[in-house]
């Protein structure tokens, strides 16, 4: 495997399991990570005010070579939202418009 190559193999198995990442996409706990070790997108919230917290998030091509499991309509970019209960969960820009609204 080369750096620019990603086992997904971790990500599905935390998908899989009880807790933050429950039922998600194997590309939600992987852009969490990648969040928290300071490459995050743009914040689109502003934590006084909204009950979640979200950032616009676009992948590099070698990760989305690696999560769009052979969907070529696989997005770029991604919203990367952590609701008031601490699930964390990644959605497109027009399904967190809904999910605002």
């Amino acid at each position: 495997m080369t750096d620019t190559e990603i086992d997904i193999s971790k990500y599905i198995k935390q998908t899989q399991s009880n807790g933050k990442f429950e039922n998600e996409k194997p590309l939600t706990p992987y852009l969490w990570e990648r969040s928290l070790d300071g490459d995050h997108g743009d914040i689109l919230t502003d934590g006084e005010h909204d009950h979640h917290y979200a950032e616009r998030v676009e992948l590099y091509c070698h990760e989305w070579e690696a999560f769009n499991q052979g969907n070529q309509d696989f997005p770029m970019t991604w919203i990367l939202v952590e609701n008031d209960q601490g699930f964390v969960m990644t959605m497109e820009e027009d399904q967190y418009q809904s999910y605002i609204s």
